[in-house]
């Protein structure tokens, strides 16, 4: 039985997050997903996860770069500066419609960033980023 997956989708796009939705219910029963409209949201939200020590961390994180308020790399900022204990096994990906290679570079400027995953999000990509066959 494969463990179920709290993931963090963190993006302002209400249509990509309802094909998120879509997305995550038909790649089985394996995820619990939460949403952040920006990444002062997804970092307010994680620092609560630790401070309150829930066992809802997130697993994973879908981060979208363009975002108003905080963008993915003002999130990226943020995170590094978490308590490593409480970070050290999620897994961060970002997801953006951007192809552009400064983007990339930059993503992988962040060893906590596992991959860049152009949109659009499909339910293989789901579940290999989760371990799932």
């Amino acid at each position: 039985m494969t463990k179920r997956k709290n993931v963090l989708v963190v993006d302002d796009d209400p249509v990509f997050k309802l094909i998120a939705r879509k997305l995550f219910e038909r790649s089985g029963d394996f995820f619990e997903v939460t949403f952040a409209e920006n990444g002062l949201e997804a970092i307010e939200l994680l620092r609560a996860m630790i401070d309150e020590k829930l066992k809802s961390i997130p697993d994973i994180i879908l981060l979208d770069i363009e975002m108003p308020i905080m963008n993915g790399w003002g999130f990226m900022e943020e995170f590094v500066k978490l308590p490593e204990e409480a970070t050290q096994d999620i897994s961060v990906y970002t997801v953006s419609s951007s192809i552009a290679q400064e983007d990339k570079n930059r993503t992988a400027s962040y060893p906590q960033i596992k991959a860049y995953i152009t949109k659009p999000l499909t339910v293989d990509i789901i579940r290999s980023i989760a371990g799932i066959p």
